[in-house]
């Protein structure tokens, strides 16, 4: 491959901030709002024009996992975020399986405005493209790159927030990560979600109300796109999962089937997934509405803005969350967050998934937002220190939005302090969480 050289230029400095956050998704807009709330400026970078990542973005729904066994295991900013949403008739909060379908666009509102009511210096379409190293202490960094209609910038932060869901800045800086989630170098596959209307859904197996695993996905559908799959008619599925998700409403469900082996952080083959799984919803809404008589007058209402993306980079931090950690709960010293998610891989492969379900809510430490070498960065949502198994757990939204607000609240706490963020006492940052009503 020819190389060119590209001229060196001064960057404007546009900004100077305690906390940058970047990527608002589910993790990053509650770690901007929990950093402002507790003191500290605050700047939050989102690629898009609405915040949400994947659950605006992707139309991933619904959001997992509030609760376990009935009882709230995620509190503070998010479940204050998802009782909004409800009282703007959003979401539906009270399903004892923990889930909670809500409404997109109800989503990237709330999420906005809470995120300017905290102060937070808000910047969309900006896309993070770089950092630059501090010069005299390694691990860390001084500046954040921008790219935006406005060109080429940079920010200067304190401490700097990785919510960019691929460990974008945390590469960039040189911190170690894994990606494969098997010796194979296999990923989770990639899909795009899509929303259908003129459903009945009065008919719909209510597939949110349990964790059985026989209304783990929709088994009826399955068996029939599984025979026309090994008739060689239909593309590879995942699922399939036709619930209210992503919407709400009465007559309307999303649909998670679509199903792309590939590499979310090469933008080749991102560019195929996206062509390819556009094409394959084309071919299986035809055949869903075939199969199952509550879909016989459906239509397509949306799809996802991009492609949704299960995994890609995860940190080396300086604790690795494991399966034991996941199955066997431990009261960890620094725990921040709590989750309850089975331990869910899907196969890029097949439509195989492996699903081992969460009896009691475990326990995150801190430590697994620390990348190993780090001074002033953290990371918060998927890209957190996980091993295969443990990540299948944790990568879900209200473990994002739980590790959102710790990092968030730890990034302000290191800057009070003027301490480095592998110094920080996780014991003072517990208190604080608990105080704030986060459940650790």
């Amino acid at each position: 491959m020819t190389k060119v050289k590209e001229s060196e230029k001064q960057l404007q400095v546009v900004a100077e901030t305690d906390v940058l956050v970047c990527g608002g998704g589910p993790a990053g807009f509650i770690a901007a709002i929990a950093a402002a709330r507790n003191g500290a400026s605050t700047m939050l970078v989102e690629r898009y024009g609405f915040l949400g990542g994947m659950a605006t973005v992707g139309l991933v729904g619904p959001i997992s996992k509030f609760r376990c066994k009935g009882e709230l295991i995620v509190g503070g900013i998010p479940w204050e975020f998802i009782q909004r949403m409800e009282r703007n008739n959003g979401a539906i909060a009270d399903l004892p399986s923990g889930n909670i379908p809500f409404d997109p666009e109800v989503y990237k509102l709330i999420a906005m405005q809470m995120v300017r009511e905290s102060g937070v210096d808000l910047l969309l379409h900006a896309y993070v493209v770089g950092c630059i190293q501090e010069e005299k202490q390694d691990g860390k960094l001084s500046h954040v790159i921008i790219e935006s209609k406005s060109g080429r910038q940079a920010i200067h932060a304190k401490m700097i927030i990785d919510c960019t869901g691929d460990a974008d800045v945390a590469a960039q800086a040189g911190f170690d990560f894994e990606r494969s989630n098997s010796e194979e170098g296999e990923t989770q596959p990639m899909t795009l979600y899509f929303r259908m209307g003129g459903v009945d859904t009065d008919r719909i197996d209510k597939l949110l109300m349990s964790h059985d695993d026989t209304k783990y996905a929709h088994q009826r559908m399955k068996e029939a796109l599984a025979r026309a799959r090994a008739d060689g008619l239909l593309p590879n599925f995942g699922g399939p999962w036709l619930v209210h998700g992503s919407t709400i409403q009465k007559g309307e469900v999303s649909a998670n089937v679509t199903r792309f082996p590939g590499n979310a952080i090469d933008v080749r083959s991102l560019t195929e997934a996206e062509c390819m799984t556009r094409e394959n919803m084309f071919q299986l809404i035809p055949f869903m509405k075939e199969v199952l008589p509550e879909w016989k007058d459906a239509y397509l209402i949306s799809s996802s803005t991009q492609v949704g993306i299960r995994e890609s980079r995860r940190i080396k931090g300086l604790y690795q969350m494991t399966a034991d950690d996941i199955l066997t709960p431990q009261p960890f010293p620094d725990s921040v967050g709590k989750g309850a998610h089975p331990i869910d891989i899907h196969s890029s492969k097949d439509n195989t998934q492996h699903v081992v379900f969460v009896e009691e809510p475990y326990n995150i430490a801190y430590r697994s937002l620390v990348p190993v070498g780090s001074v002033n960065v953290l990371v918060a949502g998927r890209c957190v220190s996980a091993t295969k198994e443990a990540f299948g757990s944790m990568r879900v939204q209200a473990q994002c939005m739980a590790l959102g607000q710790a990092a968030g609240t730890a990034a302000a706490l290191c800057v009070r302090h003027d301490c480095a963020v592998h110094g920080l006492d996780g014991a003072e940052l517990r208190e604080v969480l608990t105080i704030q009503g986060a459940i650790v």
